[in-house]
């Protein structure tokens, strides 16, 4: 490997996977060698998890890159990414733990829209786990976001993985794009229509998905009244996974609403042993009802996954996230963006309409696909 790599500091920001994530991303398409040290330093098990690595070793598969440092528990990783000329139509990860399966899809997406053909990714780990999107939120919320930017991927859930045995089995399906689009999301309409998802496997009882529904139902009805917001339709199915559809005992809520504007918001709980201080149902719906009570276009989950499509695109992106700042996840996708390709002539600006709403514009470098030209 040469010496020229650009160095980048992981404790940067939330000081978690997301700069190892973005900077992975961006290495690979744009053909920048990377040094990340002190990854994930801001956790209490600092270094590559199992997740991460598998992370790692699916890019590196992409885009034919030559790496050092990609071990369990290693804080230092070099990068040096190829070419994303494909040589298989099928590429898979397997945490073998339950590792956040959508973590990985946010690594391996963007590089797959932009890859030589078509490929299928077979992605083993959890799907409904802690500390991470469940895989109804990237299915219903995320792909309608990233048809606005003109890609699409299809996803398959062959198996659920909870926390702690994971076992899920996600098949993701993507055609690549010769490019992204640039997007004007200003004004998120109003609530049209509300529904979701109360689940429960394994050994959990059917009552727990449906506490969780009445729980989500309930506030979602209140909040909306309580500030003179027309209530949609409200319809969440409550059910009991069938026992060869699931690996382990969980139960979870994922329900979304889309608006007058084709704004698509989303909320996710988690059923846990532990008490938590707020119930799964009560947490999904305070999520969705952010973004509606805050006049945004997108809930405060898509700010980070909207930041790499914004880059990528081609032309200028206005997307209205509320009066509140970005989240440290999105600051942090935003600020290693700007380290890598600031040179390049990517800038991001924040500017504020008259009712206080804040509004994240972004010159992409509006990134082509060798292979489609």
């Amino acid at each position: 490997m040469g010496d020229e790599y650009l160095k980048i500091d992981g404790s940067l920001g939330e000081g978690g996977g997301q700069v190892l994530r973005v900077a992975l991303c961006l290495s690979a398409l744009y053909k920048i060698p990377i040094e990340i040290d002190n990854i994930r330093a801001g956790r209490p098990k600092p270094g590559l998890s199992a997740q991460h690595l598998k992370g790692v070793e699916l890019v590196t598969k992409m885009c034919n890159a030559e790496v050092t440092g990609a071990e369990l528990g290693s804080t230092n990783l070099k990068f040096k990414p190829g070419s994303m000329l494909h040589k298989k139509h099928e590429l898979t990860a397997d945490t073998k733990t339950a590792g956040c399966i959508c973590l990985l899809i946010q690594v391996a997406l963007p590089c797959a829209l932009f890859a030589s053909k078509a490929g299928t990714y077979i992605l083993k780990g959890g799907t409904n786990v802690p500390f991470g999107p469940q895989i109804e939120y990237f299915k219903n919320v995320f792909r309608p976001l990233l048809k606005k930017f003109g890609g699409f991927f299809e996803l398959d859930i062959l198996r659920r993985g909870y926390y702690p045995q994971g076992g899920g089995e996600v098949h993701m399906r993507v055609t690549p794009v010769r490019n992204l689009k640039a997007v004007h999301l200003l004004d998120p309409g109003i609530p049209i229509d509300v529904r979701g998802w109360s689940f429960v496997a394994g050994s959990v009882n059917i009552i727990e998905a449906q506490k969780m529904t009445n729980d989500a139902k309930t506030k979602i009805i209140q909040e909306l009244k309580k500030c003179d917001i027309t209530t949609p339709p409200v319809e969440i199915i409550t059910y009991k996974e069938p026992r060869n559809s699931a690996v382990g005992h969980g139960s979870g809520i994922n329900i979304m609403c889309k608006t007058s504007r084709d704004c698509v918001f989303g909320g996710s709980g988690l059923g846990s042993k532990q008490r938590t201080p707020t119930p799964p149902g009560i947490e999904a719906a305070n999520q969705l009802l952010y973004p509606i009570l805050a006049d945004a276009c997108v809930d405060e989950h898509l700010q980070d996954q909207m930041i790499i499509l914004m880059v990528l695109a081609k032309g200028l992106s206005k997307i209205r996230i509320g009066k509140n700042d970005l989240t440290c996840h999105a600051a942090t996708a935003k600020q290693v963006a700007e380290i890598m390709l600031g040179s390049r002539g990517l800038s991001f600006t924040m500017n504020q309409d008259t009712n206080g709403s804040k509004i994240l514009e972004c010159n992409g470098l509006g990134l082509q696909n060798e292979f489609l030209d």
